[in-house]
């Protein structure tokens, strides 16, 4: 069983909108790359992208949230907004001191 789930994948798996897809980041830790993208294939998704450090970015129908977060071996499964959270916090210029 995976270690952690997000909140966001946790609102998915518990109520998921037929019809609709998700992309999510699964942290592979101790899982077999090929039998979570066979998994994964099995339950109507695909894997979008080999990421660093041991993770894949996958879509798949919401319906599949909750029997990806089964999956034997995973570290994480997160949704790929995560990823897209950018340099916050470089361009913030501190407030003037008095």
């Amino acid at each position: 069983m995976t270690t952690y789930v997000s909140r966001p994948v946790r609102a998915l798996r518990d109520r998921p909108t037929s019809g609709e897809s998700t992309t999510l980041v699964l942290r592979l830790g101790d899982a077999d790359p090929d039998a979570v993208r066979d998994a994964v294939e099995e339950r109507g998704g695909e894997v979008d992208a080999e990421l660093a450090f041991d993770a894949l970015r996958v879509v798949v129908p919401e319906e599949a949230v909750a029997d990806v977060c089964k999956l034997d071996g995973l570290d994480a499964v997160e949704t790929d907004a995560t990823l897209d959270a950018g340099d916050a916090g470089e361009d913030v210029e501190p407030p003037d001191e008095r």
